[in-house]
């Protein structure tokens, strides 16, 4: 993967996560952002759970991140995608009946 550092987007990206940890800030939209998921992609996924709220259906790791893998086949940690989606779900007091488990 080649990043540039000095990329208009990646600078915005740093300042965003620099002031989120400074805040002790979990955010499901940074955490979206960070594993760079396109606006359809972002989407897909939480439709996906929020069907799986709206029908109080837990969601295991294991399955979502089997979800994930078919909605950004590309992602390059899927799993540290859903332990840091989790943790800024149960932080934001989303998604309470899903991202539990």
């Amino acid at each position: 993967m080649d990043i540039n550092i000095f990329d208009r987007n990646e600078m915005t990206l740093n300042v965003l996560n620099l002031l989120a940890e400074k805040a002790d800030l979990e955010c499901i939209d940074l955490v979206l952002l960070n594993f760079n998921f396109s606006s359809k992609q972002a989407h897909e996924l939480m439709d996906f759970v929020a069907e799986k709220q709206v029908k109080k259906q837990g969601l295991t790791k294991q399955e979502c991140t089997n979800q994930v893998l078919k909605i950004k086949p590309d992602i390059e940690n899927a799993e540290a995608f859903v332990d840091q989606l989790k943790s800024a779900a149960l932080a934001e007091g989303r998604f309470p009946d899903v991202l539990n488990r």
